[in-house]
Parts: structure tokens; sequence; C-alpha cells
């Protein structure tokens, strides 16, 4: 945990330099499966974060999140319909590529991110129980890793810009070996501030 904070303090120094900045919410909903169990599917949850947004022109730049990432699946466990669902503090860093005119732009966007597991969650029958601490134990490692790459709108209003964005993620190291790749697919809505060194023409 302390070496994700340590390594977003650097990241966030390096990126403020000669950049337009921009911060801004998002909310949104996501299907994830979790576990590689033949009679597994997918369950939804809410994700939402903080974005940090620094261009460094009207196409290039990079993006920092700290979201709230929940991932899970739905399996049967001795008869009854279990749900469990890990909850990770994710950290992606992104590169965003924005093209189109005036107040309306579209955008790709790709890069890695690295998760934490901060807690858990399992629904079996009518029993829920909640646990934490998942870091190091269990078979998880400290970090989870995995790439994401996505697609969206922004539009401009007031003070900043509104957005809506899909985005897939898979992780692919720091997971239990019954785990899958820790898939997710993401609908989001936004909206940033923007503010800064002013991005010249």
């Amino acid at each position: 945990m302390k070496q994700l904070l340590g390594l977003t303090i650097l990241l966030f120094s390096f990126l403020t330099a000669n950049a337009q900045t921009a911060i801004g919410l998002k909310y949104g909903v996501q299907n994830t499966d979790l576990f590689d169990y033949s009679d597994a599917s997918s369950v939804s949850a809410s994700n939402y974060g903080l974005i940090l947004n620094f261009g460094y022109s009207h196409v290039v730049s990079f993006q920092m999140e700290v979201n709230y990432s929940p991932k899970g699946s739905v399996y049967d466990f001795l008869g009854d319909e279990t749900e469990e669902v890990y909850n990770y503090l994710e950290v992606p860093l992104l590169l965003k590529l924005s093209f189109g005119a005036n107040s309306l732009k579209y955008y790709g966007i790709v890069g890695a991110f690295a998760a934490v597991p901060e807690s858990i969650k399992t629904i079996s029958g009518n029993q829920e129980s909640k646990g934490g601490g998942l870091s190091g134990e269990d078979g998880f490692d400290d970090l989870d890793l995995g790439i994401q790459l996505g697609a969206g709108l922004t539009y401009d209003l007031g003070p900043g810009r509104i957005l809506g964005e899909v985005r897939y993620s898979t992780g692919f190291e720091g997971l239990p070996d019954e785990f899958t790749d820790a898939k997710a697919l993401l609908f989001s809505v936004g909206y940033l501030f923007t503010f800064g060194k002013k991005i010249k023409d």
C-alpha cells in the first residue's frame, strides 16, 4: 500500500510539469468475472473514482485515476448460489488520445493499472460475511497488475466537460491460482474541471 502511494505521488509530480490539468469525478457500473469455475457467472457492481488528466496538446494527454473497483463472480457452492466480491483500490496510468473539433470530442484510452485488494464480501444463500486486509494473504500478492483500454466522448459544459466512456480491463498478476484474469467491462460518466496552463493551438 505504501509503495502504491509513493509511486502515485512521484507520477503526479512528473506529469503536472508544463501540462494543462483537469480534475474530476466519475461513476459507473462494471460487469466483472473473477473465478475460473465452469459454473461461474459475472457480477455487476458500482465503480467510482477521482480523475487527474494532464494535457500536453489538443490530442495527447496522460491520465491518472484512483478508483474503488469491486470485482467478483457468482457460482454454485454446495447447492447455494454464492456471490463473492473483492473490493480493490485501483490506480490506472493511461495514455489518452483525443480527436474532434469544437465542444464535442471523442477519445481512445489505453494503459496499465495497479490495484490493492482491500476487502471481500461473500453472500451464500441467506448468509453474508465480510473480511479485510487481503494483501499478502490467502494467495494474494500486494498488487494486482493489469491493462485497460477504452473509448469515450467529452462535451464542453460550464467550467469543464462531461464525459461518457466504455472501458475493458484485465489483470494478469497478483491473484490466486483459482482466479481468472479479473476481467471487467465498465460503463461510466463523469465531469472534469479544467485549470492550469492553457494549451496553445
